[in-house]
């Protein structure tokens, strides 16, 4: 595996710094951003969402949490949320709880069902298994991830997959966040200690 490293002792690149890798994101990418701080992981997925929407694309935000909560967030950052959900360009969804041994085919439908209503180029900010705290549940998360990486470039727009550090699996966190970045073509790291940025795979 290849990595472009930011940060440390290396000189940092203008797009290593994570806001400014989303400003000046252009192309379709399938992006995993790993944090332990909810609120910038927050603003970096809200700006990248901001952008979209005023290049006129789909965005698409899927979360387990509640939508109204997601929306009123969204308006503290500056989002015309009141505008982009009129004109249907902006679609804010809460990931339905998997059935009971069906969390592949489960996580497969609810991205069938967010994506219903939205066109090409989408902005998806989203993972769709939303507990990845059990051993079931990162197993799930990693094969629809290699699933979808493998085929992304069928997909038809960029991808940012939100993985709080903190919560996956116990005792298992480096190795599953070094095969989460092996399904990806960009890592962007967000942390409270700041020592983060943007790892690319060649």
């Amino acid at each position: 595996m290849g990595l472009k490293k930011s940060g440390s002792k290396q000189k940092m690149n203008p797009c290593d710094v994570p806001t400014q890798f989303i400003e000046k994101l252009d192309d379709r990418k399938h992006i995993a951003i790993f944090y332990d701080d909810y609120d910038y992981a927050r603003n970096i997925e809200f700006q990248f969402i901001k952008n979209g929407l005023e290049k006129g694309e789909h965005c698409i935000y899927a979360t387990e949490e509640d939508p109204g909560f997601i929306i009123l967030s969204m308006i503290n950052h500056g989002i015309a949320v009141k505008n982009y959900l009129k004109n249907k360009l902006l679609h804010v969804y809460q990931i339905l709880d998997a059935k009971k041994g069906r969390l592949v085919q489960s996580a497969r439908d609810n991205l069938v069902r967010i994506l219903a209503d939205s066109k090409p180029p989408f902005r998806l900010v989203s993972r769709i298994v939303s507990d990845v705290s059990t051993a079931q549940g990162i197993s799930a998360e990693l094969k629809l991830e290699d699933e979808f990486h493998k085929s992304f470039c069928d997909f038809k727009g960029t991808v940012i997959c939100p993985y709080d550090i903190t919560k996956i699996e116990n005792n298992k966190t480096d190795k599953t966040v070094l095969r989460l970045f092996e399904r990806h073509h960009a890592v962007i790291y967000a942390l409270k200690s700041r020592q983060g940025g943007v790892f690319y795979l060649r």
